[in-house]
Parts: C-alpha cells; sequence; structure tokens
C-alpha cells in the first residue's frame, strides 16, 4: 500500500511529469505515422522527401528526450 501512496504523492508533486513524458511518446508516434506516409512515393522530388525524413527523424529524437528527461527527474 506504501508504493501506491508514494507514487500517488510523486505525482501530486511533479504534476506536468506526466504531461512531458505524453507528449513525448505523442511525437514518437508521429515519427512512425510520417514514415509509413512513406513520403518517398508520394512527393514529386526525392529532396522534398528527404528533408520530411530528417524532420521525422529529429521528431523522434526530441520526443525520445522529452520523455525521458521528464520521466528521469526524480529530484
Amino acid at each position: 500500500m506504501d508504493g501506491t501512496t508514494g507514487t500517488v504523492q510523486r505525482v501530486l508533486t511533479q504534476p506536468l511529469r506526466p504531461l512531458g513524458v505524453t507528449v513525448g511518446v505523442l511525437l514518437v508516434v508521429a515519427t512512425l505515422a510520417a514514415v509509413a506516409g512513406t513520403p518517398w512515393q508520394t512527393h514529386a522530388s526525392m529532396a522534398a522527401a528527404i528533408v520530411q525524413m530528417v524532420a521525422a527523424v529529429l521528431m523522434s529524437v526530441i520526443g525520445i528526450g522529452l520523455a525521458y528527461i521528464t520521466w528521469a527527474a526524480d529530484a
């Protein structure tokens, strides 16, 4: 029972922690959706597809970083 109480108290002291993890996971899911959209088949030029894939990878890195930072910040 103490573990649950400690978890609830920790969440209440850090109210933005669930939001940060959720937004980070959402960015990673959006990256997967961008890759699943196969931009290399729908864009007229390969340069546009490359720019979109680079942006998707950067979005994934930001999402993973945000989720990790907010999850690991127990201080």
